[in-house]
């Protein structure tokens, strides 16, 4: 059987990249269950070389996470991610999957509220995010980042983000919103004030508005008054 020239591990026989090949295409009609799970443990057995390995790993939690099985996802995840070994030739060949797993991770602990554990997650995407991701993903990282860091009382760090994912989302009034906390937890009211201020011209017919300005009011003195 022909090898594709995508597939670099260690299975001449051709199985593992054509499993590989049949499992995405049905994740990406969202309809993998745990055939494909229990297919992807046993190309395990067949797989050696250790970044594909861990790619396969990374496909089994991605799923679970997919079908909102979320301890069985943290598990198959954080084991991929410990598995990886980015100084191997192999790891450019995997390196998408590879940050889908760093992505999928840091959310499932953002949704459950674990921002510390979250964090370190996110940020092993970082180096790569321009390699594998579109500019608005790379704003979403960004958010993720800054909350996560706010969170976790590290104000600095999170304003390096807030002010990345406003630049990447192209100040929407997510992102604007989180500039302005940042700013405000910096204690650098000016520009909290002046980010306000364009969320005022904005965002002011958006849902979230009136949380903007119960901020601004408790925070920075505004009454929402556009100057």
């Amino acid at each position: 059987m022909n090898i594709p020239e995508w597939y670099t591990g260690s299975d001449r026989s051709g199985d593992v990249a054509a499993g590989i090949e049949a499992t995405i295409a049905k994740m990406d009609e969202h309809e993998a269950d745990h055939e494909d799970i229990s297919r992807l443990r046993d190309l395990q057995s067949v797989e050696t070389e250790v970044n594909w390995r861990a790619f396969l790993l990374s496909l089994v939690g991605t799923i679970h996470y997919d079908l909102q099985e979320l301890d069985q996802a943290a598990e198959a995840l954080e084991s991929a991610l410990v598995s990886y070994k980015p100084y191997l030739s192999t790891f450019d060949e995997v390196l998408s999957v590879y940050c889908q797993t760093c992505y999928t991770a840091g959310v499932l602990f953002y949704e459950r509220e674990q921002y510390a554990v979250a964090a370190p997650y996110l940020l092993r995407c970082l180096p790569y995010l321009h390699e594998v991701y579109e500019n608005a993903y790379v704003g979403d990282i960004y958010s993720l980042l800054t909350i996560c860091l706010n969170m976790g009382d590290d104000v600095e760090g999170a304003l390096v983000f807030a002010e990345a994912a406003a630049f990447a989302r192209q100040y929407d009034c997510e992102s604007l919103e989180n500039l302005m906390i940042a700013y405000v937890a910096t204690g650098d009211t000016q520009k909290a004030s002046e980010v306000f201020q364009t969320l005022s011209e904005r965002c002011r017919q958006s849902d979230t508005f009136q949380r903007v300005l119960d901020f601004a009011r408790q925070n920075l003195g505004e009454t929402g008054a556009v100057n």
